[in-house]
């Protein structure tokens, strides 16, 4: 019995995570295509982006910094009432100083695994910059 726990510990549950930011990405878009697309049919676009490495192209519209995590943040929808509206990438660790160091309205290209979109944002986390 211990040695069936310990092989499905080191097999199973410690088995070593993707490495999102060496990852060829299932996909290549602009912000405003993917944004419009799960804007328009949610259910499609999270069969086809949801738990997939992405790679999008967009302006950046501010940098969300917080005590060890940092996220380049493209706003798609101004919203006055609840927030805007917008896409979340939030950084690998590695990638902090260099998300911080974007300016606003510049374009970047980020690649990270989708997570969803709750009504409100599309999220993507493990994100790296792609040169």
């Amino acid at each position: 019995g211990l040695l069936a726990a310990a092989l499905i510990w080191k097999f199973y549950v410690n088995k070593p995570h993707d490495d999102i930011e060496k990852a060829s990405p299932a996909y290549s878009l602009a912000t405003e295509q993917i944004w419009k697309e799960f804007t328009t049919d949610s259910q499609k676009s999270s069969s086809l982006y949801n738990n997939k490495v992405i790679e999008l192209t967009g302006n950046v519209s501010r940098i969300n910094v917080g005590d060890s995590l940092v996220s380049v943040v493209f706003d798609m929808e101004v919203d006055s009432m609840f927030g805007n509206k917008s896409i979340s990438c939030e950084m690998l660790q590695k990638y902090n100083n260099e998300a911080k160091a974007l300016a606003t309205g510049s374009q970047v290209k980020i690649k990270g695994f989708c997570t969803g979109y709750d009504e409100t944002d599309i999220k993507l986390n493990k994100c790296s910059i792609v040169k």
